[in-house]
């Protein structure tokens, strides 16, 4: 009776901390809770067998993952039936749950490791070797990662400026092993010691060293005008509802520029017209060339664009007077929705209103030139990957834009969540990162990852940006994801040590003692 109550404990504890998490995330915000939330996961893990470790990562994902990812069920369920839309949503958390299996059935492997200090660090490797595997991939899936939590603190967020999302990771999950296995008393005297250095080494070194970064800025900012017109999805779903759209966003174009004649970029969100490529024919909308014109301000605007045998999701800049058209075509597609290698089966199979997976990925990484000013842009999606945008500053863009349509999504937390993942790009890369949405939440920050302006959700407008276009070098822009790699090498070192500590006669010493009293 004792044991099934000391497991029913037991299994209390993964569930507590996915609960303990949500605060977090939006719309508490409470991200302090993030560097103590897993110490209950962590216990569970060292005190777990393998099989244990499995049932406590559904435990700990399902409460987790279902709150974050709720909102998504609004969207299967208006396109699929209510039956494939309860299936779509449990194959999603169960996927989920199963990346969190790659942290704690190894974690529970991980108490054979003699050595507190190389448990301790040993943690940190495994919870970020599970959060990469996850963003690889077919179904890459980004969304409610540790570290997005902390992007209201941009001292923290100059952890990511150092070492990417995953050493801002490694930090977070490293500070709660240490303090996990010091009140355990497993860490101790020079141990402990030893242990505090080396993370207070890690996280002044990782908040202090960016700082040093000499910020370079322009004297006169670019007076940029956001325009998000909150086409909805039915609108789209009609010829008459696109133009409608189109319409809406250029009247609220040309009320920016009648308000502030200074501005010099308006800026679209995702997909805000359909184009078709015709050779000889001009790209753009031959009214958007002639607001353009008239206004004598150049347009950054995201677009269907139908080249015949391909179909891109585009971001486009429109400058009045240059007849070449830059173009930038989405590399990262969203799984199922916008990309899948069994596009045709599926699509037979569902036999939906709307066709799945039909974009062609774009192959190469543009920078537009404003006038000599190089800028940048990724769509959606895309804004999730720090190794794909870095590859834009590295480029020399001085400011990156994210166009994105989350309408499907309506008021729900998705929004909070999308728009919050920019602050993390912008202090990885050390440049400015402004999001543009349709239906919102448009938000701009500068390149520390501090918030300049938000929109409010579904608000109908233009909002005024001087743009930020102050950048500062960052170790993460220069290497990348070198942190991934190093807690592989980590773990193996770590592995071995733990199959030598399974192997040792453990019980000798005591054993011998016996036979020496008989």
């Amino acid at each position: 009776m004792h044991g099934v109550k000391r497991r029913t404990l037991l299994y209390l504890l993964p569930l507590l901390s996915g609960a303990a998490l949500i605060p977090a995330f939006p719309p508490l915000e409470q991200g302090w809770l993030a560097w103590f939330a897993l110490m209950p996961l962590l216990y569970f893990c060292l005190h777990a067998g393998p099989r244990q470790a499995l049932v406590g990562a559904f435990l700990f994902g399902l409460p987790l993952h279902l709150y974050l990812n709720l909102y998504l069920s609004g969207v299967l369920i208006t396109y699929l039936s209510r039956g494939l839309a309860i299936l779509a949503m449990i194959l999603l958390l169960a996927l989920l749950c199963c990346f969190s299996a790659l942290f704690t059935v190894p974690a529970s492997c991980l108490r054979r490791l003699q050595n507190p200090l190389l448990l301790a660090a040993a943690i940190p490797a495994l919870w970020v070797l599970a959060e990469y595997v996850r963003s690889l991939g077919f179904i890459a899936y980004n969304v409610g990662y540790l570290g997005y939590t902390q992007w209201r603190y941009p001292l923290i967020l100059n952890l990511a400026a150092a070492a990417g999302y995953w050493g801002l990771s490694f930090v977070m999950v490293f500070f709660q092993s240490l303090l996990l296995l010091a009140l355990a008393g497993r860490l101790r005297g020079k141990k402990l010691a030893a242990a505090a250095a080396i993370f207070l080494a890690l996280f002044c070194g990782g908040i202090l060293l960016p700082g040093l970064a000499l910020v370079e800025s322009e004297e006169t900012p670019l007076l940029t005008a956001l325009v998000q017109g909150c086409g909805t999805p039915e609108e789209k779903g009609s010829a008459a509802g696109r133009e409608k759209i189109l319409q809406r966003y250029l009247e609220l174009t040309r009320a920016a520029v009648e308000k502030e004649p200074r501005v010099e970029l308006i800026l679209w969100p995702e997909t805000v017209v359909n184009l078709k490529m015709k050779e000889g024919a001009p790209l753009h909308r031959r009214e958007m060339i002639r607001l353009a014109e008239e206004l004598d301000v150049a347009i950054l605007y995201g677009a269907l664009l139908d080249a015949g045998e391909a179909l891109y999701n585009s971001l486009i800049l429109l400058v009045p007077g240059e007849a070449e058209s830059q173009l930038y075509h989405k590399r990262r597609l969203v799984p199922i929705a916008e990309y899948s290698p069994l596009e045709g089966l599926l699509n037979k199979m569902l036999d939906l209103d709307i066709i799945l997976g039909s974009y062609t990925p774009g192959e190469e990484i543009t920078i537009f030139n404003y006038r000599g000013l190089p800028l940048a842009g990724v769509i959606c999606f895309e804004s999730y990957f720090g190794d794909y945008t870095r590859l834009f500053a590295r480029r020399g863009g001085r400011h990156l834009f994210v166009a994105t349509n989350d309408a499907w999504f309506g008021r729900s937390i998705g929004l909070e969540q999308h728009a919050q993942v920019a602050a993390l790009r912008a202090a990885e890369m050390g440049i400015g990162v402004t999001q543009v949405a349709n239906s919102g939440i448009s938000i701009s920050f500068d390149c520390r990852g501090r918030e300049l302006m938000r929109t409010g959700k579904e608000e109908q407008g233009f909002y005024l940006l001087p743009l930020d276009l102050a950048h500062r070098h960052t170790l993460y822009r220069w290497a990348g994801d070198f942190i991934p790699p190093l807690c592989l090498l980590l773990l193996a070192g770590c592995s071995l040590q733990a199959v030598r500590g399974a192997r040792s006669p453990l019980q000798l010493p005591g054993a011998c003692r016996r036979r020496q009293s008989r």
